[in-house]
């Protein structure tokens, strides 16, 4: 509760035809308006964007990165001539990406709170003038004046600073939590889409295959050397390949445009991608020791230990809050009968129902439910690293043995394919057999992809990054990309 500190019932100063204002007095009025208009913020409309904030060439970004990172120790050079590696995507992912730029507008946000958050209040200035009225004789007009201040901010102003410092930390936190997500994202459908033109060139090779095949058995139909079904088994796997072949672009193509997308790229543009090193399995012992670790390491658990903190500041400043509002005043005043007083005023709100009783529930609801979501959050990265190693099991298992038993197919179907053109083989055994080597060939290349996206995972999970990729996040970008 705030009291205003003037007295209308006298005056200390006399604005009327027997007392004229003076020099100074217009003077200082005049002065003090000057001062309060000048810090005052002027407004300035900011329209929209009409166009596509995004690149048209990687070129553009790359000079942009190689100017950031150069700034930086050991930093990776952005090569556009070799093609980019999984760590030149992610350092472009994170400088393009047009929703980290959005992102990193909150922290121009949570700034400018922790910079309001430590402001003093304003004090408040209260003028009153009343003009007598009726048999006013030998009475003059009653003017007051009164300054005060509301001291109970001062009380709570050190717990709301270190809540707004909080969230601002939080909020950098979260972003770089971001980061490492579309660093996660970009790198996954890098590796994803390479993975897709490997299957692609086996698919278009088989493709050309078949239908040489197709094209021989129906003209030895038509010379009556080739049985009507033998045609058809040919021109079923023609069929079969094309399809295939039409899915497989289909998820091509939706592959390329997230990736363009992703690295703040127009549609068009076609990104050159290196050849992908061989994969390298990860290191349990190395996983479990950052597992112990991993509270103070990984931004998103960093951060809401942030968010956690500002909440027990709110808490703390809900508590202060209850006491008592305090508020103290000076005034000067003359009343109609030409006293002169000056005083001073003390203003006691009495917690008496409310108490700010409502206000610390919700608070410490907050930091209760806060409190569980950081354990619900190591609770589910525990699990998630548990399943993808299992999942690394098991793929790994199966790849071995495809690499053991594929070979041994492939000189199968090198002789069945001698003995179906002499005629010594069904035509329905014989794709059968060749069908299943393909589709086991594909499948083989789907699981270096999962392995691969697997490892990704497993390095956002851990906070683990390449050697070589710095997270580059506000420190060094500072929202001006």
């Amino acid at each position: 509760m705030r009291i205003i500190n003037n007295k209308k019932q006298k005056s200390g100063f006399m604005f009327n035809k027997k007392m004229p204002v003076t020099f100074w007095r217009r003077s200082s009025i005049t002065l003090v308006s000057l001062f309060l208009l000048s810090s005052c913020a002027s407004y300035h409309p900011q329209p929209l964007p009409k166009q596509v904030d995004l690149a048209k060439n990687l070129g553009v970004l790359s000079v942009k990165a190689n100017k950031l990172m150069g700034k930086q120790m050991n930093h990776h050079e952005v090569d556009l001539t070799d093609g980019l590696d999984l760590t030149e995507v992610a350092i472009l992912a994170v400088l393009g990406n047009p929703e980290l730029k959005s992102k990193r507008a909150q922290i121009e946000v949570a700034g400018a709170q922790a910079f309001a958050a430590g402001l003093l209040p304003d004090p408040q200035l209260a003028v009153n003038h009343d003009k007598p009225s009726g048999n006013a004789t030998g009475l003059v007009d009653a003017i007051g004046i009164g300054l005060s201040f509301d001291i109970t901010r001062l009380i709570t102003q050190q717990a709301r600073i270190d809540a707004k410092h909080n969230a601002q930390t939080e909020i950098n936190l979260e972003l770089l939590w971001q980061e490492w997500q579309v660093i996660q994202q970009a790198r996954s459908l890098a590796v994803r889409f390479q993975f897709e033109e490997q299957q692609l060139v086996l698919l278009k090779n088989m493709n050309v295959l078949y239908k040489s095949r197709y094209l021989r058995s129906k003209k030895g139909l038509a010379q009556g050397n080739v049985t009507l079904d033998v045609n058809g088994i040919d021109l079923t796997a023609v069929l079969d390949s094309l399809s295939q072949t039409s899915q497989l672009e289909q998820k091509h193509n939706q592959t390329r445009y997230q990736l363009n997308l992703l690295l703040g790229l127009q549609p068009d543009v076609v990104v050159s991608l290196a050849k992908i090193e061989t994969n390298i399995s990860p290191n349990r012992n190395l996983i479990k020791s950052r597992l112990q670790k991993l509270a103070d390491i990984r931004p998103d658990l960093l951060a809401l230990k942030a968010g956690y903190q500002s909440q027990e500041a709110n808490v703390r400043a809900a508590i202060m809050a209850q006491f008592p509002s305090f508020s103290i005043g000076i005034n000067q005043a003359r009343d109609t009968g030409g006293l002169h007083t000056r005083g001073y005023t003390v203003g006691l709100n009495l917690p008496l129902f409310d108490g700010n009783r409502g206000v610390i529930a919700i608070e410490r609801a907050t930091r209760e439910k806060l409190s569980r979501e950081y354990q619900a959050r190591l609770s589910q990265t525990k699990s998630d690293i548990n399943r993808l190693l299992k999942l690394q099991t098991i793929v790994e298992k199966l790849r071995n043995k495809l690499n053991i038993y594929l070979p041994r197919l492939q000189v199968l179907v090198k002789r069945a394919t001698k003995a179906y053109r002499r005629g010594d083989i069904g035509a329905l055994t014989f794709l059968n057999m060749e069908s299943t080597w393909v589709n086991k060939r594909l499948e083989l290349i789907s699981m270096q992809q999962t392995l691969w996206e697997n490892r990704i995972a497993l390095q956002t999970l851990l906070a683990l990054p390449d050697n070589n990729l710095p997270l580059v996040s506000n420190s060094f970008i500072k929202n001006k990309i």
